[in-house]
């Protein structure tokens, strides 16, 4: 694969459920999901002191230009005192979680479109005793809170004298002026790539919440509330952020979809963790709990949760749906040191006999896997940076620097 330099980088099986069923059950869940919450009790207790109760926040009440933290309450059922479907948003740890967002700094007419980035972060994954206990200190919201109060071109001037990081908010990516959109950051602290729905997963000893489809879910609810008919919505995300891209897609086409809003969504995905090796998906995977939030966009979670192309299958499932003209772009280094590391981690020189070498090995995989799916989907392009390196922009960046 290269590098497409004329391009812009926006660019029937049956499982053991017979097909009622699974209708059934797909629509269970989008039911529960779709703002079935109107009759749920919120809570703030888990909120830092420092945030605003997102649920009861409306984005016209803040000023332009300046961040802000917002907590997105805990969601019980008035009826029972259970929690509502990704209810329970937190960090790994327990410890409060909370997102980051931004207004443009000109404030725009009432007439103007509203425009929309929305930002996952990474900061890889664990799945059992060993990798949790070297993640731990990911397992707690990031530390931004020096942004709070602070501008994108405030952050922005930070990152031009600091090595290795950007902030998209704050520069022009070919002709997409990002100083005009609303920004909203999603932290990363639960270790599941952002779609775990597993609270207390028990790893010998030590507990994880594995709940970030709560946390993300919540905040697109936000997003959902106070953007009614944006005109365009970007998806961005590094490394493990990158990777639950795709399905956000679908929800967010999906919901404006619903309410009769043709908004364009594009998708810069850098550095995802594409590959998902055999060992993991049969001995781990399980534990993130992922079957929740696949299952409400309907893919078939159940045939594909062990399948070595579950990313693949993701990915088709979601550009079969997508519009023509959403652009999704992924990029990547075909020399990249973290991917490779979670790739063995993982066990994926395990699904391999021959005496390939793991790089090589890793390479092959992805650049089949890709080529594939460019083949199949026009609206799928893929940037291939030559030489070393993880991720190319992004606040995630930021969190090297200050832990």
């Amino acid at each position: 694969l290269t590098l497409k330099s004329n391009q812009s980088i926006f660019c029937t099986q049956i499982n053991n459920m017979n097909m009622k069923q699974r209708i059934a059950t797909f629509l269970l869940l989008s039911a529960a999901m779709a703002n079935g919450d109107d009759s749920t009790i919120i809570s703030y207790k888990n909120c830092d002191a420092n945030s605003l109760p997102a649920e009861n926040t409306s984005i016209s009440t803040l000023n332009n230009g300046q961040f802000y933290k917002m907590c997105p309450g805990s969601h019980k059922h008035s009826n029972n005192d259970t929690f509502a479907t990704l209810g329970q948003p937190k960090c790994g740890d327990g410890s409060n979680f909370a997102f980051y967002l931004t207004r443009p700094e000109q404030p725009q007419q009432e007439e103007q479109p509203q425009k929309v980035l929305i930002e996952l972060s990474g900061g890889g994954a664990c799945w059992d005793k060993g990798t949790c206990a070297l993640q731990s200190f990911l397992l707690k919201m990031p530390p931004l809170d020096f942004v709070l109060g602070m501008s994108c071109s405030d952050v922005g001037k930070i990152a031009e004298v600091s090595e290795g990081w950007d902030i998209l908010c704050a520069r022009t990516v070919g002709q997409t002026d990002f100083t005009e959109y609303n920004t909203i950051v999603i932290p990363y602290c639960t270790q599941d790539v952002h779609l775990g729905d597993a609270a207390e997963v028990l790893y010998d000893g030590t507990t994880v919440q594995h709940v970030g489809g709560h946390n993300t879910y919540r905040t697109l609810q936000w997003v959902f509330d106070n953007f009614e008919d944006p005109s365009h919505i970007v998806l961005t995300g590094c490394s493990a952020g990158a990777t639950p891209l795709p399905v956000f897609y679908h929800m967010v086409k999906e919901h404006y979809k619903a309410r009769g809003r043709n908004v364009k969504v594009n998708i810069i995905s850098d550095s995802p963790v594409y590959l998902t090796p055999r060992n993991f998906l049969e001995n781990h995977f399980q534990f993130w709990n992922h079957e929740t939030v696949m299952k409400s966009i309907g893919f078939d979670y159940d045939t594909h949760k062990e399948d070595v192309q579950y990313a693949s299958a993701v990915l088709d499932y979601v550009l079969d749906g997508s519009d023509d003209t959403d652009g999704i772009g992924l990029v990547s280094h075909n020399d990249d040191a973290i991917s490779l590391m979670y790739y063995i981690a993982m066990g994926g020189d395990d699904d391999d006999d021959t005496k390939t070498s793991i790089q090589t090995q890793w390479w092959s995989e992805m650049n089949n896997s890709w080529s594939q799916t460019m083949n199949e989907h026009e609206n799928f392009d893929v940037f291939v940076i030559n030489g070393s390196g993880h991720c190319s922009s992004g606040l995630v960046r930021k969190m090297r620097l200050f832990l």
